[in-house]
């Protein structure tokens, strides 16, 4: 799956002064169906930030192999972007559009100004999710995100990329509920699509509360006991900011054709008890691996697994999967625009975002 996995714009405010932008796309990504994107504020291409007039295709560009697999290409491009207005030099905002299935995946602009919506180029009619603030980053820093969206700031590293649930989640299994970093590979986790499933791979990040005292876009999202409808979840649960969650509701099936779809949990804030958290211990995030995409339950609501195409790294070498379907999310999921649109006329219609069209069997110890 592609996306941004860096992006360096603390740098001297002249275009192509050692700032960029870097792109990894996966092993059955096509470069030529990729679009990079720099925009100004008023959502024109800014052409004088280094992308010649303002954007380009991937397929055009020669990438490099990524260093920990070699199925991943990686792709660095010198581009100006600064975290207030534009200028000359810079723009505001920096986007990665799939232009063969016309949706764009990442959209960041400068946290300083309001968000805009691209008014051209391939990301037009999206707005920007303006979140990028150079002081959140030291110098000799840059953003960098995971292959599951969540953001760090590291050394800059133009050419590698990193390839979540709360450790204190409790995850349905065949013997009953376990925490999610209490989970060891081999335990059969209930799945909404085929029963109890073994866990293929555990991945684990430790966050400190001093950390996410000053990194606050890596603060959980806290989704209160009753939240998303009556039971769900059973008691509170805090997912990283980009850890989905399965909405069923007819709203969804009106709006997408789907009753049931997949939803950021930092998309639903906007719903009563769904809250920005600062855990005073700190957080372990846990990513559990499946051999395809799957739908869990974790304290009674329905979130998702790891996605297999979203995975690199060589500690998942040999990992078992199901080739026909790894590619394919267990449930349709929904770009930040569609899913804020949705959350929105949930709320208008005072629907909960969990309306079971059908009974979830959880197994015989799920009480």
């Amino acid at each position: 799956m592609a996306f941004i996995s860096e992006l360096h714009f603390r740098g001297s405010g002249v275009a192509n002064s050692g700032e960029f932008v870097e792109i990894t796309l996966g092993p059955d990504d096509n470069p030529d169906d990729f679009v990079v994107s720099v925009y100004d504020d008023d959502g024109t291409l800014s052409t004088g930030a280094g992308i010649s007039g303002g954007e380009v295709n991937l397929g055009t560009l020669t990438g490099t192999v990524h260093p920990d697999d070699p199925d991943f290409t990686i792709y660095v491009i010198s581009v100006g972007v600064r975290n207030s207005t534009s200028d000359s030099n810079e723009g505001s905002g920096i986007a990665l559009t799939n232009v063969d299935t016309s949706t764009v995946l990442s959209f960041y602009s400068a946290n300083s100004i309001s968000a805009f919506a691209a008014t051209e180029g391939a990301a037009n009619g999206t707005t920007s999710d303006n979140i990028l603030d150079h002081l959140s980053a030291q110098n000799g820093e840059s953003y960098q995100w995971d292959i599951k969206g969540n953001l760090t700031f590291a050394t800059i590293d133009a050419g590698g990329s990193v390839l979540c649930l709360a450790g204190n989640a409790r995850v349905q299994t065949k013997h009953g509920k376990v925490h999610a970093e209490d989970l060891q590979v081999g335990d059969m986790v209930w799945t909404a699509n085929h029963g109890f499933q073994p866990v293929q791979w555990i991945g684990k990040t430790r966050l400190s509360s001093e950390y996410l005292s000053q990194n606050h876009k890596q603060r959980p999202i806290f989704l209160a006991k009753d939240s998303i409808a009556p039971g769900f979840p059973q008691s509170g649960l805090a997912l990283s900011r980009q850890h989905r969650v399965l909405i069923s509701s007819p709203v969804a099936e009106r709006m997408t054709g789907h009753f049931e779809v997949l939803v950021p949990a930092v998309k639903l804030l906007e719903f009563d008890g769904i809250d920005i958290e600062l855990p005073t211990d700190g957080i372990t995030y846990v990513h559990l691996l499946f051999r395809q995409h799957e739908i869990i339950a974790a304290d009674g609501a329905l979130v998702e697994s790891l996605l297999l195409t979203d995975h690199v790294g060589a500690m998942t070498t040999g990992i078992e999967h199901n080739d026909q379907t790894a590619s394919k999310p267990a449930r349709p999921i929904l770009d930040n625009k569609r899913a804020q649109q949705l959350i929105r006329r949930i709320i208008k219609n005072q629907r909960p975002l969990y309306e079971p069209r059908v009974r979830r069997d959880f197994g015989p110890q799920a009480a």
